[in-house]
């Protein structure tokens, strides 16, 4: 599978290969989550397989571009590197590379995650790199840093810091915050992602480091059941404010979001409920997992019709949508004819019983002959 997926895979020196698939099995490496991608493939003495490549790997909201260069004629000899930074490890001594990349100065060719360490060890590198760079630039973002880290929850771990333009004076400096929360609050869902992640881009330029762009980006399944992304507009992050005060906020806002959804959850879930119990011997089928829409066969002086109950997430603060739908006439595009209640009475303060009884009662009462003479009407 992983053959078919990167095809460049099967070009590369069999020595070689297991090391690359090992490192593009890999579903993350540091703070992104997200597959290190395999670029181009090259040889480096002219043999039909290749021992040279390109690697994409995510950081801080960018890929960087790394050259991993092996010689198969001395398969026992650990690969070098190109860096697409040419300020990050320009010149490195064998002590700095003892301590920081120990897997490449102690290479093991028998080891399947030897390359997977050396690129584990140099991203970490790397980071102490872009802080080294950082705390050059000003107090404004050394103090935005370790306050970060020794003010609050955010971990040293969930941080990657890059400035950019890369290798030339940085006009941006941007930092990539995991927002680790409890996600497991949240109710089951029909197409659940395995990763729901928040990730808070923070990116600061001009002269003194003072104007701040916040974003945040979700994982796909999360961002829907949030609402989708015009539903996230995360507080503005001023000049005056510093990122120990403004992540937490970030925070409170998405814990918000998770217990609102929580809450609509549990509403939907009682309000079907309460449909099922009450009219048990009607009820056709139903959304056993979100609670998102349940349908039913009534009869009304022997006119039988179906109600469709569509919840919205917003549940109970939007109400919810009835259709009626006949089983007797069709429409001349040859469907069921149906309409939408307009005009039903709701309360989002109501107890659900008591909304479940008033939506049925007017239905009875006052929608069903309106729907059953419109029907007759629009008959085909």
């Amino acid at each position: 599978m992983l053959n078919q997926q990167h095809p460049l895979l099967s070009t590369i020196d069999s020595y070689i290969e297991p090391l690359l698939k090992r490192v593009l099995q890999t579903k993350r490496l540091g703070v992104c989550c997200g597959l290190i991608k395999l670029d181009s493939v090259s040889s480096s003495c002219n043999k039909s397989k290749n021992d040279c490549f390109k690697l994409s790997i995510p950081y801080a909201g960018e890929h960087l571009v790394w050259s991993v260069l092996f010689d198969s004629q001395y398969p026992e000899m650990g690969p070098d590197f190109i860096f697409n930074d040419q300020s990050f490890l320009a010149d490195p001594d064998i002590n700095t590379l003892s301590t920081w990349i120990p897997s490449l100065t102690k290479w093991n060719p028998n080891d399947i995650d030897a390359l997977l360490n050396v690129l584990s060890e140099l991203l970490l590198y790397y980071k102490e790199h872009q802080l080294h760079l950082l705390g050059k630039q000003g107090d404004r973002l050394q103090f935005e840093y370790s306050t970060l880290v020794g003010e609050t929850e955010i971990s040293r771990e969930d941080i990657e810091v890059i400035m950019l333009p890369l290798g030339t004076k940085p006009t941006e400096a941007r930092f990539l915050i995991r927002i680790v929360m409890d996600y497991s609050r949240l109710p089951p869902r029909i197409n659940k992602s395995q990763n729901d992640e928040a990730m808070l881009i923070i990116m600061f330029y001009g002269p003194d480091w003072n104007r701040i762009i916040p974003q945040l980006y979700l994982s796909k399944t999360l961002e829907d059941i949030f609402g989708g992304p015009e539903s996230l507009h995360i507080p503005p992050f001023p000049s005056s404010k510093y990122l120990m005060d403004y992540v937490p906020e970030v925070k409170k806002f998405i814990d918000e979001k998770i217990h609102n959804v929580v809450q609509s959850f549990e509403s939907r879930k009682s309000f079907i409920t309460v449909l099922i119990v009450s009219q048990r011997g009607s009820i056709l089928e139903y959304d056993a997992i979100e609670f998102n829409w349940i349908s039913m066969l009534l009869e009304h002086r022997d006119f039988h019709f179906l109600i469709h109950f569509h919840l919205p997430s917003t549940f109970p603060k939007e109400k919810p949508q009835i259709t009626l739908q006949s089983v007797y006439h069709m429409t001349s595009q040859g469907t069921l004819y149906k309409e939408v209640l307009d005009d039903t009475p709701y309360s989002p303060r109501w107890q659900i019983i008591l909304m479940v009884d008033k939506l049925l009662t007017y239905i009875m009462e006052n929608a069903v002959q309106k729907f059953q003479a419109n029907s007759m009407k629009n008959r085909f």
